[in-house]
């Protein structure tokens, strides 16, 4: 099962909650279901998707954010299509924003750092409210 899947899993299970939780209480449900999805996840870290390797996955509940980094598995920076960029941030923004968890004001955010081979920095990605609002 991919991140997105699982994410996708995390939101239905979340979509149940919130009609009971507000607040503080909200947050408390998506930090212990984004908890429990880290975990799941860092039992197979690392695992190819695609043509790349999920690296890490770190929720940090107080800043409300969840950070998952992967590396290209051949590439280095030099290496990327000029559109990159570009591209990444269309899908990364369209995937994540049809989550109810960064598209309404949770304060929650996902952000996503691409690495090329050498571990290199490529692109960060964030999906929140305020992106994905625009």
């Amino acid at each position: 099962m991919n991140f997105f899947n699982i994410l996708s899993i995390c939101t239905i299970f979340l979509s149940f909650s919130v009609f009971k939780a507000s607040g503080n209480d909200l947050d408390e449900v998506i930090c212990n279901a984004m908890k429990g999805m880290q975990a799941q996840e860092e039992k197979k870290i690392p695992y190819h998707i695609g043509d790349y390797e999920l690296i890490g996955i770190t929720v940090d509940c107080k800043k409300k954010a969840l950070i998952t980094e992967k590396k290209h598995i051949q590439y280095s920076a030099s290496d990327f299509a000029d559109d990159f960029k570009t591209n990444s941030i269309k899908n990364w923004e369209n995937a994540n924003c049809k989550n109810m968890i960064f598209n309404t004001n949770t304060g929650w955010s996902t952000t996503q750092i691409i690495k090329d081979v050498n571990k290199n920095v490529v692109l960060k990605l964030e999906a929140n409210f305020n992106i994905c609002s625009q």
